[in-house]
């Protein structure tokens, strides 16, 4: 996958949450847009569970577009329009995102950066060689051996058990120690065409290249799957942030997301 099909795939996915148009996301202006809720169903739209998107920023550097219900133009329009993009996402107007996002009982997430690349630009991290990692489906492992992790040591790269819809984990990378688990890049199918990967390196065991090697190597591995990947954070998770970069991935959008309080 080059650069062109990465830009096109993401934007195909904010078109179909936001109801805005291709063109919206890459003019430099700043749009107010009504969510399209027939949308939810495109392939391209991701399967959050809850994800009502009733109210959303999202940005790819340039300009930027707020997506609401269509009885809130009228407020977005007088709140947002005016903004500049970095405006956008200062204290200011995300608060007054949270403040109307709580008339209607919903909590404002973020800003979270997005990092995502093309294949060729994945990078080979070197990790500490008493270490292995390897590709796997590991739901199905852990079906067979439920007691093979702790899963609430791996909240971002495990985060359901086995035969919860949505966004199912369908693949992971994992790095060893001796047969012991010790970091895991698990990579949900949030869409047909985006897997985002969740990363976890239990703590005695960082600092030795784990996180971006198999960032990395799970990256490749949804590759090969046919999907492009994705890795979000906050944006003051700074360690994650430098594991996505050493990785080869690099930022590729930043959103403000809405669910049920």
């Amino acid at each position: 996958m080059y650069a062109a099909e990465v830009r096109q795939t993401v934007i195909s996915m904010l078109t179909a949450e936001t109801g805005c148009e291709v063109e919206q996301l890459s003019d430099g202006g700043i749009h107010v847009v009504a969510r399209v809720p027939e949308r939810r169903s495109w392939q391209e739209h991701r399967a959050f569970n809850p994800h009502p998107g009733r109210i959303s920023a999202v940005t790819l550097g340039e300009g930027a577009v707020i997506s609401v219900d269509a009885e809130d133009l009228d407020w977005a329009r007088q709140t947002f329009t005016a903004s500049s993009r970095d405006e956008l996402f200062r204290d200011q107007m995300l608060v007054e995102l949270v403040h109307h996002g709580a008339q209607k009982d919903l909590t404002v997430y973020g800003p979270y950066p997005r990092f995502t690349s093309p294949r060729a630009n994945l990078i080979e991290p070197p990790y500490s060689p008493e270490y292995t990692v390897r590709v796997t489906d590991l739901e199905t492992e852990l079906s067979a051996n439920p007691t093979m992790i702790d899963r609430t040591q791996y909240p971002n790269a495990v985060f359901r058990g086995p035969g919860v819809s949505g966004r199912p984990m369908v693949l992971a990378a994992v790095a060893e120690l001796q047969g012991a688990i010790v970091g895991i890049a698990g990579a949900s199918k949030d869409s047909e065409f985006m897997y985002q990967i969740g990363i976890d390196v239990l703590p005695r065991h960082r600092g030795n290249g784990l996180a971006p090697a198999i960032t990395a190597t799970a990256a490749r591995a949804v590759f090969d799957a046919g999907a492009l990947p994705y890795y979000g954070t906050s944006n003051a998770n700074i360690p994650s942030m430098r594991t996505a970069i050493a990785a080869g991935l690099r930022p590729t959008w930043v959103e403000v997301l809405t669910r049920p309080a």
